[in-house]
């Protein structure tokens, strides 16, 4: 019978007398607040982008990096008013500081650029949040980067990321194997006598060597570029003492700051120098050789990048049997987003559906410069 009677009272105003210390917010209400305060950090962080020259870096990264402005929106418009502070001087920081990154041909050291810009010399350190932050920013602000989080970086990419910013973390631990290079002058234009002295010896070049030198000079117009450390030397040491032998550079896998900067030198020094680079034929090798061929269009050429090549290094034969390591199928699938030219090498791998290294052709290159062909 009590069912057929509703109560005098609206259930807001019997929880207002029961619990009248207690503020009453109803649900729409709480979602109208959470609105605005998401709204809040927007408008902060739209604040920040306004602050920016409208051409400068700082505002690029903001409006189009893959970690800017919506991005760090969606990350943080939910976390504590404290937080969300945080974050904002964090950003406001990061934003300005690449604005006033050095010139690559005058670089700073990181931890004096911190120093300078905080008046920390850990504040972009990558344990830190600001230099987390900066790393994806820089990754952001390079052409075609892809979405990387701080935790897939490698050394060597974080190293290549901070050079081109004109940051250097270290310049000893990075470093490049040459042979035969013809000449190298500081700036000033006085002659190191180091490569001289070298002679056919390989020299460990640290980044530091590299970054005192204005010019670099190959013995050849034709330089010879190899991903594996054994190769070169197998290959240096077929050369034996012929005479006009090229200069030859190992980057030891992906190419390092002092490799690239060894290859910069070596393609600046005249519009003739070319490149020839050859590499596993895996994944990784192709990589590099695609991203080697972009970075220095019509002046970086594959070496022994084709199905013969491929075949041939597959063919050679173990002495002992061993387990052999094949292919992911979804790295076999990522060779087609490599460029064109590789399409005939690429259609042999995955039919083949296995990997094949240089050192099954290191026979192969030594007569390809033997016979100055590549």
């Amino acid at each position: 019978k009590a069912l057929e009677h509703s109560f005098q009272c609206t259930l807001p105003d019997m929880l207002r007398a029961h619990f009248p210390d207690k503020e009453l917010v109803t649900r729409a209400q709480q979602r109208a607040d959470h609105a605005i305060y998401q709204a809040h950090f927007r408008s902060a962080l739209s604040s920040i982008t306004a602050e920016l020259p409208l051409e400068s870096r700082g505002r690029y990264w903001m409006e189009q990096g893959t970690h800017g402005q919506e991005w760090l929106f969606s990350r943080y418009k939910n976390a504590k008013a404290v937080e969300q502070e945080r974050q904002l001087q964090l950003v406001r920081y990061i934003a300005h500081l690449l604005n006033q990154l050095p010139q690559p041909d005058a670089p700073q050291r990181l931890a004096l650029f911190a120093q300078r810009t905080s008046g920390d010399p850990h504040t972009l350190d990558l344990d830190r949040p600001a230099g987390r932050l900066l790393l994806l920013a820089l990754n952001d602000l390079v052409q075609g980067a892809s979405d990387t989080a701080v935790a897939h970086f490698d050394r060597e990419q974080a190293l290549r990321l901070y050079g081109d910013a004109g940051l250097l973390i270290d310049t000893i631990s990075s470093s490049v194997a040459v042979f035969n290079l013809a000449s190298a002058d500081y700036h000033n234009g006085d002659p190191d006598q180091l490569p001289v002295v070298a002679g056919r010896r390989v020299l460990l070049l640290p980044l530091s060597q590299l970054l005192e030198w204005g010019d670099v000079l190959p013995a050849r117009t034709d330089i010879f570029v190899f991903e594996n450390p054994q190769v070169f030397e197998e290959v240096i040491a077929t050369l034996g003492s012929k005479r006009n032998v090229p200069s030859c550079v190992c980057t030891a896998g992906w190419p390092s700051r002092a490799a690239l900067m060894l290859l910069d030198k070596l393609v600046a020094a005249s519009p003739d120098n070319a490149l020839y680079y050859s590499g596993d034929f895996d994944l990784k090798g192709l990589q590099i050789a695609a991203y080697l061929m972009a970075r220095y269009p019509g002046r970086c050429h594959p070496w022994r990048f084709d199905p013969d090549s491929y075949t041939l290094a597959l063919q050679s034969e173990p002495e002992i049997e061993a387990v052999a390591a094949h292919p992911q199928q979804s790295e076999l699938d990522l060779l087609g987003t490599l460029p064109d030219s590789f399409a005939p090498l690429i259609k042999k791998m995955q039919e083949r559906k296995a990997w094949a290294y240089q050192e099954g052709i290191a026979r192969l290159l030594a007569e390809d410069i033997l016979g100055c062909g590549a």
